[in-house]
This record gives C-alpha cells, structure tokens and sequence, in this order.
C-alpha cells in the first residue's frame, strides 16, 4: 500500500512539472524578444526618401544659442504631438507624404516638401502663422497620416498610439494680423549657469522670467493711448536669451535703427510718437524701412505707436491691415528728413519718458538697455555679456547694480567704431571725444573715463570699475543694462525741458546702486560733433520744468523712496 502511494505521489509530482515547464515555454513563445523589438523600431526610423516621400519621424532638436535663439530641425526620434498633425494610427509600413499637389498648402508653403524636414524656424523662431483667438484647423490629409509599427517613441503600450505632447504655449497673437504674426519661440532650458557664477549671484530668477508675447495691445497711459506690439518683428526671444535695446523717438528718426539693429543683432523695442497727421507718416515709414531699407528693421524691430488723447489720427488702421499691404521699393521712399511735422506745425512738447517707459516696459527680455535711437553699440555685445554672467562675480557685494556704457561722439563722416582699439584710435587723433563734452559734460562724466580710454584692450566683456552716483559725478545721466526692476521715468518731465533722466537716477543712488561699468562696451552717437547753442523758446521750457522738479517732483520723491547722503536731483 505504501508503494502505491509512493508512486501515486512521484506521479502527480511529474505531472506538475511537465504542466509548469509547458506554461513557460508558452508564455517564451508569446513574448517578442528585446532583438525584435528593436528591430520593429528601427522599421521606423527611416530616413527623407525624395522618391517615396517618407519621412523620419524623428523630433525635433533645438540648438541655443544666446543671439539667434533656438533653432528647430528633425533629427532624433520623437513622439509625434496630436496637437500637430492629430490622431496618429499605429499600421504598417513607411510614413508616406503624398505629392505636393495632394498636400496641404500649409506644408508646401513652409517648404517640407522636396528639401526634407528644414529649418522652419526663421533664425530660430516660429512665425505666426495663424490669426489671434483662432486655432487653424487641422487639415485632414494631416490626421490621415498612418504611421508603421510600434508607437513612434518605440512604445507598444496604448493600442499604439502615443501619448500626446503638452502643446505649446499660445505666443504672439493679434486681431487679424496675417503676415507673419511670431509664434513664441521653442522653450529649450540652457544649462544651468555655475554656481559661483554672476547670474546665479544676482539674478536667480532669471531662468523662471516669463516671455512677454509680441501680440498687438491697445491701451491708455494717462492722456496718451499707447498702440503696443502695433508692428511687431519678424523674430521672438525668450525672455532669458537676449538683451533688448529699447529706445524712441519719431518718425524723422528711424532710418537710425539701420545701423543700430546690423551691430545690435538682437530685439530692438521703439516707442515712436505719431500725433495727428504723423501717423499716417509713421506708418508708411515703418512700413518702408521693413520692406525696403534693412532686413534687421523687419526681423528684430517691434514699434509701438503712442499720441495724446486731444491728437488722435483720424485713421487707425489694423495691424492685419497694415501687414498686408505691399510696398514697391522702386518707387520714391517717403520723406522723413528735411520735413515739418505735425508735432513742429503744433509746437508739441515730445514726451520722452513715456516713450521710455513703453518701450521698455514691452520689452521680451529680461535684461534691457533703455537707450536713444542715436545711439549706436559696439559690436557683438549681447553674447559677451551673457558669458560675463555666468563667469564668478567678483564683488563682494549683492546690492542692486546696472551695467552703464560709455559713451563718445564721433566727427561727420567718420566711420563708427566697432570695437575698443578702434575707438582708441580715433580718440588718439582726436576724431572721437566724450559724449557731450560741449554741451553737458556733467551729465556724462564718467567715473575712471580717462583710464578707461586709455586702458589696454583684453578679450571678452567684463567689468572695468564699480561707482556710485557721488559727487563730483552727482548729475551722470548713464545709460545702461538693467531689468524691468529697476525704476521707470518719471513721465511729466519732457524732453525739450532737459534733466528727464535725472529723476530716476536720484531713486537709483537713494537705494544704493552700483554702476557698474562695462569694459569693451560702449556706444557712439550718430557721426557729428555735438555743439551748444541758445533756444529761447527752450530755455523757458527748461526753466519751467526745473522749478517742477524742486518744488513738486522732488519732494515727492523725498516722501516715497527716501533720503540719502549726496543723492541730488
């Protein structure tokens, strides 16, 4: 009896075993192999064929670059976003584009079609393709897109449909503006600067800014109605990548942003005052400069139009409007020298410091440089700063800073410096003096200028001495990089009543700034020595705005920022 139960036992025990080696080979044979998943992967990943017209799948890779920004271009595989081309069906065999002919205007104009997947980004930036508050429709060509083998990504979870991708952040609408309306750029994160480094010192937030979008917005400033983003540029900056040189003025005085946006090679952001008939002026200017007079103006120049409620022009059109139209270069370019303008006819004071504030306060960026359109900046300037940041500070301080440049005049017809050692030259022979050296040297007098000229040249940006605004350099009027942190101007003063920067300065020495002025970095007036002379109509005016800034602006200023030792106005 034992030995039947013995064999009973070994029986079952047998059985058992064969069962569970039986459940392990099945469940081997239903399981694909790591080899043939990647083989069914690589089924994927197929290059640009011009015969079949199948295209790789890959994603996009971003370059960044501090200047140009981020550029866009296929190059590694990548799940597909259902934001950009819908739904996509997971079947068999190679993404097939149809002919151009089948294919939606939107891919043949963008030029996929015969060059592969090129750069679409427009020197790193997307164009608004598309008008505000509307989402263009997917075409259905597009959402019948059939993609082979696992899900893109090499996923096989889902049914094979991959996961779709966040969409990107809405950028750059405007009420019906078509020609080129810019998207926001790709948000590719740099590297995280060093940790000693300057950026991480004095500017932790710099990474976590918010872009400002280039989308056209109507709004009140006082009595003035401000038209911002009202001709935006071509190309968008994320707000950790650039410097945005902000400046003004009117019509008469845009052929300047020519040579300041082929040395700037970065976001320009004019204020131009444009009362009564100067706006039509205006426009058609703007227009012309863009279409006919320098690429830079169109890719990087983004105008805001502002004018006093009591001078409102009798015609505002849309920005749609305006960037549809064509301009024929051939034809006589409108005048804007040798012209009597509205603003003359109406003896109208010119509001500098709401330009100021409007042009930087639209700004894209987080650094700013709050300037005159007359200005004009030595070369390759907003890189090398950008490698000073993450280069170790070496102050021992953290109180709040800006970055003055120096500033000189140049003889008529006398080419404008590009670097140091060329500024040098001219001021050795005398072709190149210190900015208003004959007209206010006080409000330009440097701290260390003569050592500062006369220096060695070094490679790269960096700071060449740290002052404050103390006698004897109480009145310096700097212009310099600074944030949108930083105080604005005080916008009663006007320009022909002078001292309008004077205002803000004295809040900046009351909290304590440092001027910290660049080395290798400097601005140049437009060619003409600068000569003083008596404006009798002016003087009342200057007469007239001192006594606003003692007895009214000065006092307040007393009350809500403050008193400090050798701060004057």
């Amino acid at each position: 009896m034992a030995s039947t139960r013995v064999m009973v036992v070994r029986g079952s025990l047998v059985l058992n075993a064969v069962l569970v080696l039986y459940l392990c080979l099945a469940w081997f044979s239903s399981t694909p192999s790591h080899h043939n998943q990647q083989q069914q992967q690589q089924h994927l990943y197929y290059s640009i064929s011009t015969d079949t017209r199948s295209i790789d799948p890959g994603p996009l890779y971003a370059k960044h670059t501090m200047q140009g920004g981020v550029r866009a271009a296929l190059d590694t595989p990548r799940s597909s976003s259902t934001s950009e081309v819908g739904a996509l069906n997971v079947n068999s065999g190679p993404l097939e584009i149809p002919p151009p002919a089948a294919l939606p205007p939107v891919l043949v104009e963008s030029g996929l079609v015969n060059e592969g997947m090129r750069d679409i980004s427009l020197g790193g930036r997307r164009t608004l393709g598309q008008l505000p508050d509307q989402v263009a429709p997917v075409s259905a060509d597009i959402q019948n897109i059939v993609v082979s083998g696992v899900g893109v990504g090499g996923d096989t979870g889902g049914g094979g449909v991959p996961e779709p991708e966040e969409p990107p952040r809405e950028v750059q609408e405007s009420m019906g503006v078509t020609e080129h309306l810019v998207a926001e750029p790709l948000a590719i994160e740099p590297p995280d600067p060093p940790l000693d480094s300057l950026e991480r010192k004095m500017y932790p937030d710099l990474r976590e800014c918010t872009t400002r979008t280039l989308r056209p917005f109507y709004y009140q400033r006082g009595d003035y109605w401000v038209l911002e983003n009202y001709i935006p540029a071509v190309m968008a900056f994320r707000c950790d990548e650039s410097v945005t040189y902000t400046t003004h003025g009117d019509y008469t005085f845009l052929d300047n942003l020519e040579p300041l946006t082929s040395r700037w090679q970065g976001p320009v952001s004019v204020a131009v005052y444009a009362p009564g008939d100067d706006f039509e002026a205006t426009v058609n200017t703007i227009l012309y400069l863009r279409a006919c007079w320098a690429e830079g103006i169109k890719k990087y120049v983004t105008f805001h139009i502002y004018f006093h409620v009591s001078h409102t022009p009798k015609k505002i059109p849309s920005t749609e409007e305006l960037l549809k139209r064509k301009t024929d270069c051939a034809l006589e370019p409108p005048r804007w020298t040798n012209v009597t303008t509205y603003r003359q006819r109406k003896k109208l004071l010119y509001p500098v410091n709401i330009a100021r504030n409007t042009a930087r306060l639209a700004a894209q960026t987080y650094f700013v440089v709050a300037s005159d359109v007359e200005l004009y900046p030595s070369v390759n300037f907003i890189p090398e700063f950008f490698k000073m940041l993450k280069r170790p500070d070496l102050s021992n301080t953290t109180q709040p800073r800006v970055y003055p440049f120096s500033i000189f005049e140049i003889k008529e017809n006398v080419s404008v410096p590009e670097n140091k050692a060329e500024l040098q030259k001219l001021l050795q022979t005398g072709e190149a003096i210190p900015f208003h050296k004959n007209v206010c040297p006080k409000c330009h007098n440097v701290p260390m200028a003569k050592e500062w000229m006369t220096a060695k040249v070094k490679p790269g940006l960096s700071v060449f001495h740290v002052a404050k605004r103390k006698p004897p350099h109480h009145k310096w009027e700097p212009i310099y990089v600074g944030t949108n942190k930083d105080p604005l101007y005080d916008e009663r003063l006007s320009w022909e009543g002078k001292s309008d920067k004077m205002t803000q300065m004295y809040i900046l020495c009351v909290r304590d700034y440092e001027l910290h002025i660049l080395d290798n970095a400097f601005m140049v007036h437009k060619p003409g020595i600068k000569h003083l002379y008596k404006d009798p109509f002016r003087e009342k005016i200057v007469a007239k705005q001192n006594s606003a800034i003692k007895t009214k602006i000065l006092p307040e200023y007393k009350t809500i920022f403050g008193v400090r030792k050798s701060c004057i106005i």
